[in-house]
């Protein structure tokens, strides 16, 4: 009798345990509503969770499950992460261990999915004992305006917004930037454009100089009509901007940048434009799609000369990217060439404009 006392006094403290560390245990996710981008007849998503452990026990997150589901409810796919092997796949997360009261910043690892799949549900564990599930529904991205390639050229996608490009990799939960007043990710389905030689070469000689890029002083084409809403053309192409401003003037990443809103909410961006290269644009011009509004430089945060565009929500700190589908371009595969589908561009695709 004192056994099974024991026994179930130790099930119930041990009940009590999980519940009370499920209770300090904080899971959203970023955006609000998760868009599914459109990549070659399947989709993606795009989105981060934001984990905040609000007790002073450690916890470490050993296996992560999501399980697919159609608009009947019905099972489509499931994926996992955990700690089994050597080199345990749940490692690829770089930020699983929360040490006492911290938040960590976790981008989706399941990226892809199927075009049908109207619900998401996650399990997240921790300390291989504690789950907490949590229902993500996304919603499908129909673009209202048709865009044309800001740039006429042979362009690389240098870096997109794959799983591993940089735009998708931004922590604004990483307290320098945080600090700084951003909440979200601006620039979560980016690109930058890099022009090329007929051979494929991005520069001359060792590429140091901004004149030995092909694309240094090309020209940067309005994407869709719109209104100019923003604009900055007095940054040298020095590869350097002021860290600090941002918390002011949150454009200032990109040095010489126009912004052209297509419509409510939908504003495209284009930055490390060349110095005074915009042929006197204000802020309330309005732009035809296909106009010349800027050249390629290197101002801003910017290795190299090239073109950073994006679309976004806003130009303020609380900004969320947006997709972006292209119209009238061709992919180019080595010696042939594919008619590009209106869909999104990824990260070493060689496209140009027709």
């Amino acid at each position: 009798m004192k056994v099974i006392q024991s026994f179930i006094v130790l099930v119930f403290g041990l009940t009590v345990l999980v519940t009370n560390a499920q209770n300090k245990i904080k899971i959203e996710y970023k955006p609000e509503h998760p868009l599914k981008e459109k990549i070659e007849g399947q989709s993606s998503l795009n989105f981060d969770f934001i984990i905040e452990n609000q007790s002073k026990d450690s916890l470490k997150l050993t296996r992560l499950e999501v399980s697919l589901f159609d608009k009947q409810n019905k099972l489509i796919q499931q994926k996992f992460l955990d700690n089994n092997g050597t080199a345990p796949s749940i490692n690829t997360i770089p930020n699983i261990q929360w040490n006492s009261v911290s938040t960590n910043l976790l981008f989706n690892p399941f990226p892809d999915v199927n075009s049908m799949t109207d619900k998401l549900e996650y399990t997240f564990t921790f300390n291989d004992s504690i789950e907490i599930k949590k229902v993500v529904i996304p919603g499908d991205y129909e673009q209202a305006t048709d865009f044309i390639l800001p740039l006429k050229n042979k362009i690389l996608v240098y870096d997109g917004h794959d799983f591993y490009s940089h735009h998708r990799r931004f922590d604004y939960e990483f307290t320098p930037i945080k600090q700084l007043g951003f909440t979200g990710n601006f620039m979560r389905y980016a690109y930058d454009f890099v022009v090329l030689n007929p051979e494929g070469k991005r520069y001359l000689n060792n590429g140091k100089n901004d004149t030995d890029w092909f694309g240094f002083g090309t020209d940067v084409l309005a994407v869709a009509d719109g209104e100019i809403t923003a604009i900055e053309m007095n940054q040298k192409d020095d590869k350097t901007f002021d860290i600090p401003s941002l918390k002011d003037k949150p454009l200032a990443l990109y040095g010489n940048y126009i912004v052209i809103k297509h419509g409510e909410n939908i504003y495209s961006m284009y930055g490390h434009l060349k110095n005074q290269s915009a042929a006197g644009l204000k802020v309330g011009d309005k732009v035809k799609k296909g106009q010349k509004i800027a050249l390629i430089g290197a101002s801003g945060s910017s290795f190299f000369p090239h073109l950073h565009f994006e679309v976004r929500n806003s130009i303020n700190h609380q900004a969320e990217g947006l997709p972006s589908y292209f119209k009238n371009y061709n992919l180019i595969l080595g010696s042939a060439k594919k008619e590009g589908t209106t869909h999104t561009i990824t990260t070493g695709d060689i496209i140009q404009s027709k």
